[in-house]
Parts: structure tokens; sequence; C-alpha cells
């Protein structure tokens, strides 16, 4: 079994059948804590009411948002009051231009994936990358090896800046996009 489908058996386990196509991806890269602190967490998200569609892994967005709710900043977190918001408690760290890494806190650790920010903050797209797409070369440089379930054990984040940068260049920033959240309103 693939380290992405181990990802979605694992996280599809402990988690709503609502949300678990967006979770499921988002613990591939995973620490035991949290690598963007209070100071090294940016905010590239206007606050507001948003709506959150997930993609299927063709591309093309579900037929309805599975979510919708206001978003807020607290302590450079993003949070909601909304039951079943897919990111509760992440925090975005600049990679460059409008990519972002995002680190969302779950129940075994913390999970990072990438997010593209869109018209200031009102649309982000966002892909929760595998293992599998980093190369073995760049894993071994980045001192990473896959940990029994095929997840990508991260210790500091200057070797999670590094892996996703090589992430984003392997594939010329055409990474697969899994949701998307859209501001309906201020």
């Amino acid at each position: 079994m693939s380290a992405l489908a181990r990802c979605f058996v694992k996280a599809g386990l402990r988690i709503s059948a609502g949300l678990a196509f967006a979770l499921a991806l988002s613990a591939c890269f995973a620490s035991e804590t949290e690598l963007v602190g209070y100071w090294g967490a940016d905010r590239p998200v206007a606050e507001g009411v948003y709506t959150h569609t997930p993609t299927h892994p063709d591309g093309l967005e579900w037929d309805r948002p599975t979510w919708s709710g206001s978003i807020g900043l607290s302590q450079r977190r993003y949070v909601s009051d909304a039951e079943n918001f897919p990111h509760q408690n992440a925090r975005f760290h600049a990679l460059f231009d409008n990519v972002y890494i995002v680190q969302s806190p779950r129940e075994d650790g913390v999970g990072y994936g990438l997010a593209f920010v869109y018209e200031d903050g009102a649309v982000v797209t966002y892909h929760q990358p595998s293992c599998s797409d980093v190369s073995e070369a760049v894993l071994e440089r980045a001192s990473v090896v896959l940990d029994a379930e095929g997840y990508c054990p991260i210790h500091d984040l200057d070797q999670l800046t590094t892996l996703m940068r090589a992430l984003y260049v392997a594939q010329d920033g055409q990474l697969r996009i899994d949701g998307v959240y859209r501001r309906v309103s201020d």
C-alpha cells in the first residue's frame, strides 16, 4: 500500500466521513511538535466568512461546499467557531510569492501541506503532499527517513522548508489541488 493510501486509511478511521477527504491527506509530512511558532507565522488569509470545497483526485471540485463559516485569527492561528472547520488552528509560513507551508495540529502530532493564496487572501487552494511525491534523493539530502506507517517525520523548520521547496520545484508548481476556500463575505 502506498504512503498516501496509508494516510487516507489512518486518518479516515479517526474523522467524520464528511471531512475525511479534506483531512486524510494532512498527515503525510508530520512532526511531534509545532515547527511554525507565533513569531514565524504569517497571516495571508483575510478574515471573513468562507466556504470550503474539496476536489476530486481528477482535479474537479465537488459539486457543492462541504463547510462554511467565519474564519478569524487567534494567536496567529486560523480558527472558526463553526463546527468541523477542516483546518482549525492552522498556521501559515511563507515559502515564496503566494505559496505557504500550512501547519495543522492533529490528534497525534502536527501535519504540513502547501497553500496558494490569491485575491488578497480571499481565495486559498491547498495541496496535501505525500512523502512519495518527493524523490528519495531529496529525502536523503534532508535526512528524512520514512517511518513504518509511511509518514515523513520532520524535525525542524529548515528541513520542512527544504522538502516543500523541492516538492514544488520538482512538480514545476503544478501540484494537485485538494480543496478550495473562498471568502463569501467580510
